[in-house]
């Protein structure tokens, strides 16, 4: 007997299938982007507002406003505005099959005018990766730039001084 189970979803505004498939004693589970090259966000603000729009006064909104505004220091005049925090799901991949895992997973967080400059410091944007697989689509998706890499980057070529004479 062979069976496949397959879905198309959305998760963060960025396409996804999801397939589960069953051949004699044998099976598999994918999770990959239908669009590798197309990756979606939404903000906090975003998702708070399309969890209202499904659940209706099911969802108590009024507390998830209030507990960001805590975390913004409750203070009406706070720069802190968390709700416009942007969510990139830049990758995510899920391959099992026998003896063989392979997943990849990555999120970007887009600080943009969510967090304030605060003059000495400025957080633009957070990452977390993680990953087992040497596949290069997937890889390329995650815009990896290794440690190894960054420092090589610090070792150009040296410039000469010119002296006037």
């Amino acid at each position: 007997m062979s069976l496949q189970l397959g879905v198309q979803f959305q998760l963060l505004k960025t396409n996804l299938v999801a397939v589960y498939e069953k051949k004699g004693e044998e099976s598999a589970f994918l999770l990959a982007p239908t669009s590798p090259d197309e990756v979606g966000s939404a903000t906090l603000g975003e998702m708070v507002q399309d969890l209202k729009d499904a659940f209706g006064s099911n969802v108590n909104t009024d507390k998830i406003k209030a507990d960001l505004k805590a975390l913004s220091k409750d203070e009406p005049e706070s720069k802190f505005k968390l709700e416009n925090l942007k969510f990139s799901l830049k990758t995510a991949y899920l391959y099992v099959k026998g003896n063989v895992k392979e997943y990849a997973f990555a999120i970007e967080v887009d600080c943009g005018d969510a967090i304030p400059d605060l003059g000495f410091v400025k957080i633009e944007k957070l990452a977390f990766k993680i990953w087992n697989t040497e596949r290069n689509k997937i890889l390329q998706q995650l815009n990896l730039d290794t440690i190894e890499n960054l420092v090589k980057k610090l070792d150009a070529p040296e410039k000469k001084i010119t002296v006037a004479g």
